[in-house]
């Protein structure tokens, strides 16, 4: 019976029983995760021209764009729903939780390399290109910005304040702070999407722009903002998931293995939305 029976706290005999069994939703993940950047470029116009012409089209690129965020968010939820219930069926919690939170760094890990290459082309292309910047004129930035930059860094706060209420047992403050939270990345994702739209009126994108420093500096805009609202996104995701289970009663004892994910994530989102900032809006 004990060899069935998950513990608390003891190791099990098996020194691997905490390993889960394999999943292809790391896999599924991917796919969008690809498609997704090559319907905003196509939607942009930096893919006239290319080597991948059908992917040029404006319609493709809305398919791309649209079909791979729901597939995205299909397959994050899967996954997360597996990750559920292999934590019913571990032997070792302790090492079970261990082993999770060290695939949380490293996830995060490889997230920032994928952000340090947009940061690296950035700030390679600043030092070698006079002309990398806004175009002269445009109002870039400004009070909209600052203020999102005020939300978003207000809900790591609320986050963080979430989860230490949770580790307390007051389950009822947790769950305000973390629908607080929710709402201000909310806010702070419909202000960026805003920018963009008021951006994209007054012509700020590559193709409409002139070959060279400000079409690059477009180029490298979007994107950065661009993937960093898809983290943005994301994270709310995570976060939604962690408050829907905090209703359902779902968090007992140490397991908040979920919570831990979900309010990391999110400090890294704002932890990369400082850098980004700094990058985009002040250094040109």
């Amino acid at each position: 019976m004990s060899d069935h029976t998950p513990s608390s706290g003891t190791a099990h005999a098996d020194p691997m029983s905490h390993v889960p069994p394999g999943s292809i939703w790391p896999l599924l993940v991917t796919i969008p995760l690809v498609a997704m950047p090559f319907g905003v470029l196509s939607l942009l116009g930096v893919l006239k021209g290319s080597p991948v012409g059908p992917l040029a089209d404006p319609q493709v690129g809305l398919v791309l764009l649209m079909g791979g965020g729901v597939m995205f968010l299909y397959c994050l939820m899967g996954w997360c729903h597996q990750i559920i219930r292999e934590k019913t069926i571990a032997h070792d919690v302790v090492q079970q939780q261990k082993d999770l939170q060290l695939f949380v760094l490293l996830f995060l890990c490889g997230e920032f390399a994928a952000f340090g290459a947009i940061f690296g082309f950035f700030f390679h292309r600043f030092a070698q290109d006079p002309s990398f910047g806004p175009v002269p004129g445009m109002h870039f930035g400004g009070p909209l910005v600052a203020l999102a930059t005020f939300l978003l860094l207000s809900s790591s706060v609320t986050g963080e304040f979430a989860h230490h209420l949770l580790q307390a047992g007051r389950i009822g403050l947790a769950r305000i702070m973390f629908f607080i939270t929710i709402l201000l990345g909310a806010i702070f994702l419909g202000m960026t999407g805003h920018e963009w739209g008021e951006l994209i009126q007054r012509g700020f994108t590559p193709g409409a722009l002139a070959e060279g420093g400000p079409a690059a500096f477009a180029a490298a805009f979007y994107t950065g903002t661009g993937f960093h609202a898809l983290h943005v996104a994301t994270g709310l995701v995570l976060l939604f998931m962690v408050a829907m289970r905090l209703e359902a009663g779902a968090f007992r004892g140490k397991r908040h293995f979920a919570a831990v994910a979900a309010t990391w994530y999110w400090h890294f989102v704002d932890v990369v939305w400082v850098a980004l900032f700094i990058t985009v809006y002040v250094v040109p």
